[in-house]
């Protein structure tokens, strides 16, 4: 929020410059932490209660622009800084949820649809929009209202309309949730890559009700979580209210939202959304859609929920901690299957050994260090089976051969081995320095986490792009692997720049490793920037000429 803050300091301060800064900063943390009021809706009462007496007329007549209220019947006539708006609407969908603001409180707000030109024949646009301030029982889908005091918001080029806690709602004609439009239900597969209102046909695989406690100590919110599954995927579930339908039904959805959590589609919905039973003989029933959508190591996502996936125990370590006052356990086991490695994470105390293959249940996904893991809460989520679904996998000589382009479509994992032509060699290979607290590598000698000057600590590091005619990756291989690599320790290579300098070191790295064919063997994190390759081990492809003309022959049918 400081920034936020700053911005409208610097507007009281414009207006007087007596003021103290920190007795206005006071004044903007009050009205946003106490009374919940956005900093551009405080700027008034907080510029009032800081002006001296002999204020001058030019400063009211600058509050007065600052505040001056615009009243529209087109979302077209808005611009993207109009701030005391005034429009009459119809509300399409309403739908309450959960948000962590920027101070770390979370929020209950309510987002959805809503049209302009209520009364009009004329063709309506519609515009997403955000409640901030509970005005939830004047929205009720269905219904045309009169927004007073509402603001514009813009992102990535759309605009959006903010309903603050200080603006007013009038309703100028009742609505009902059955009012909602409907509209051609999609699979979950195209949901899982869409944001926003939908609609869909799906079957209830797993429900329960939970509860969320307020950030403020005020009380608690009932909700229910589960899944809902069809034949082209699953997806979790949030609904926000009563949802009386057993594990197996068949539903259809109109009203529904599809919400991101950790980059994960997660389906909201509440009493508002229409769910009515659905009958479709060739449905596949709950019990197959739950095997065929059960997960495997390259599925899992970070903030995934309700995942049921089989793995091989490869490790276990088990620690114990106390919190307020007892002591606990926590059980760290290494997993494997045949699409990739992983860590789970067992907050119970559980009984399990190297070799054997077990179902987990209910599982939560959270990504540590870039590379998602598996938690189970209760050890009751996992059954030990008799026998495994693709027989014993040795850990010692496991990997999965995959190319860059499989890898940019899926997850981030372990155990993966992959390969592709050099392009690239960074001008930083060689000897660097990491802050001894958080291995950050230093510039300059200053830390970029702690942004202080600090003593390093030496290390080796290699980094270069490497292409397979699909896709790219950044490889950062550590201090063992390129030691191992390079057929030198790290005090050789330090002894070698110290006497001949880094360029030269790089330029000899360039010169062996540029549109040489690499074979990298380790991990993979795979996000909106692209793949890193952290390997373990690095190694020259090389490849028997006449091999690869016999390969060829036999693809395309050559006969010589």
């Amino acid at each position: 929020m400081t920034d936020e803050y700053d911005t409208y300091i610097e507007q009281v301060l414009t207006e007087v410059p007596d003021a103290d800064r920190d007795a206005i900063r006071e004044e903007f943390e009050k009205y946003h932490t106490q009374f919940r009021i956005e900093p551009e809706d405080a700027v008034r009462s907080i510029m009032k209660r800081f002006q001296k007496t002999d204020s001058t007329s030019s400063i009211q007549s600058t509050m007065e622009s600052m505040v001056a209220s615009k009243k529209v019947d087109r979302f077209t006539e808005l611009g993207s800084d109009d701030r005391n708006v005034t429009i009459e609407v119809a509300v399409v969908t309403y739908t309450p949820r959960m948000q962590k603001m920027k101070s770390g409180e979370e929020r209950q707000i309510a987002f959805g649809w809503i049209e302009d030109l209520p009364f009009s024949n004329e063709n309506s646009t519609r515009w997403d929009y955000k409640d901030w301030g509970n005005h939830g029982s004047n929205l009720s889908p269905g219904s045309i209202v009169r927004l007073e005091g509402v603001s514009v918001n813009e992102w990535n080029g759309k605009r959006s309309l903010n309903i603050n806690q200080s603006s007013r709602v009038v309703v100028l004609q009742e609505g009902s949730a059955a009012n909602i439009p409907t509209s051609d239900p999609v699979d979950l597969a195209t949901a899982s890559s869409m944001e926003g209102p939908v609609s869909l046909v799906a079957r209830v695989v797993a429900s329960r009700p939970d509860q969320i406690v307020k950030k403020d100590g005020s009380g608690t919110i009932d909700i229910v979580r589960g899944r809902l599954a069809d034949s082209t995927g699953q997806m979790s579930f949030l609904c926000w209210g009563e949802f009386n339908h057993e594990v197996g039904s068949l539903l259809r959805f109109e009203g529904a939202n599809i919400r991101r959590f950790r980059d994960t589609p997660e389906v909201n919905f509440s009493d508002r959304t229409k769910i009515e039973v659905f009958r479709d003989a060739s449905f596949p029933d709950a019990d197959e859609l739950s095997s065929q959508n059960r997960a495997k190591i390259e599925d899992i996502r970070d903030g995934m929920r309700g995942v049921d996936i089989t793995v091989q125990v490869e490790s276990i370590e088990t620690r114990t901690f106390v919190r307020d006052g007892e002591e606990k356990s926590l059980t760290s086991v290494r997993v494997l299957d045949p699409s990739g490695r992983c860590k789970m994470t067992v907050w119970s105390p559980i009984d399990l050994s190297p070799g054997q293959v077990v179902s987990v249940q209910e599982a939560r996904i959270r990504a540590f260090q870039g590379t998602p893991d598996i938690t189970v809460d209760d050890a009751k989520q996992v059954t030990i089976l008799e026998e495994s679904p693709w027989g014993e996998i040795d850990p010692e000589s496991h990997v999965v051969e995959t190319s860059l382009g499989e890898l940019r479509n899926s997850g981030s994992r372990e155990g993966i081995l992959t390969e592709g032509d050099v392009l690239v060699v960074r001008d930083d290979c060689g000897i660097i320095q990491r802050c001894p607290d958080c291995r950050r590598v230093l510039r300059d000698g200053v830390c970029p986490e702690n942004d202080a000057v600090v003593e390093g600590v030496e290390d080796l590091r290699l980094r270069f792009v490497i292409d397979d005619g699909l896709a790219s990756a950044n490889v950062v291989v550590g201090r063992a692997a390129s030691e191992k690599f390079l057929e030198q320790d790290m005090a050789s290579i330090q002894t070698r720049i110290n006497n001949e300098g880094s360029a030269n070191f790089v330029k000899e790295i360039k010169d062996k490793l540029f549109g040489t064919r690499i074979a990298i063997n380790g991990r993979a994190i795979v996000d909106d920037r692209g793949i890193m390759l952290l390997p373990d081990t690095v190694a020259e492809k090389t490849e028997d000429p006449v091999s690869i003309a016999s390969e060829v022959r036999e693809t395309w049918g050559v006969v010589l």
